[in-house]
């Protein structure tokens, strides 16, 4: 009994004297991606990657599926302990559908001594592609759902201007006077 309680004792020693194993923090913005697209036109996005940790790292962004869609720059790229990157994401649809995929950001340690598991986050993304005109009409009626209580209010104070400025205009209507070869009554 009492050895078992030495070993115990031996191995929480040593977790705390001894080098720990520590893993790279990343993370990323935004947690998700759901993107609208025309088939042909390219449809540009950014994402930020950031490190969380105390420690350097080489860090990747790739896309698991759809790589022949999907641009990415850069692709790869150091972040110091604190540190964060823009990564452009560029998508150029080829056919018409509803994609999905992942984009899955990897950092690796620079300290050779360091034991690092490799940490990494997926980022999903979707991609609604149709064709040119549809596009257009669902962002226009996008902006207008999104405006619709503005608009009304613009179209309403337009209509009272227009009646009151019509009032106004009907009561300054120029009196004609009579002609002067008119005889004139007096009672």
């Amino acid at each position: 009994m009492r050895l078992k309680i030495l070993i115990i004792f031996l191995f929480v020693f040593s977790l705390f004297f001894f080098d720990s194993a520590l893993a790279i923090g990343i993370g990323a913005k935004p947690s998700f991606l759901d993107l609208e697209l025309k088939v042909g036109q390219p449809q540009k996005t950014k994402i930020l990657v950031y490190n969380i940790s105390q420690e350097a790292g080489i860090f990747q962004v790739f896309s698991d599926e759809l790589n022949e869609w999907i641009k990415i720059e850069p692709n790869s790229f150091r972040l110091e302990a604190g540190e964060n990157k823009e990564v452009k994401i560029k998508v150029l649809a080829k056919e018409e559908g509803k994609k999905a995929t992942n984009l899955s950001v990897l950092v690796a340690s620079l300290d050779r001594r360091s034991f690092s598991v490799g940490p990494g986050l997926k980022i999903p993304l979707r991609l609604n592609v149709r064709e040119g005109e549809s596009i257009f009409l669902a962002s226009l009626l996008a902006v207008f759902s999104r405006h619709l209580p503005w608009l009304i209010v613009g179209i309403l104070v337009i209509c009272l201007i227009g009646f009151f400025l019509l009032k106004y205009l009907k009561k300054r209507k120029k009196v004609i006077p009579p002609p002067a070869n008119l005889p004139v009554s007096s009672d």
